[in-house]
């Protein structure tokens, strides 16, 4: 699989490769984040050819513990 490359795997559903080698392949999937197979145990279908240059992704943040207790706050005011 090439880095970029869209792929619809049977339970995490749609990603894109973020590396690969004959040992791990990287996806991140959008639903789920990112995930690390081993390669040669993967089933996925390949949706799509691989892009000439391979989309930079997004790194997700987490949630400030500041906000997580506003949210736990209000959750225990209900």
């Amino acid at each position: 699989m090439q880095e970029g490359q869209t792929i619809k795997h049977e339970l995490f559903g749609l990603g894109i490769v973020t590396s690969s080698d004959s040992d791990r392949t990287a996806i991140d999937f959008d639903d789920h984040g990112p995930k690390l197979f081993v390669t040669s145990m993967l089933t996925a279908e390949l949706i799509g050819e691989a892009p000439a240059t391979p989309p930079k992704t997004r790194r997700r943040r987490k949630a400030s513990t500041a906000a997580k207790a506003a949210k736990k706050a209000l959750a225990a005011a209900k």
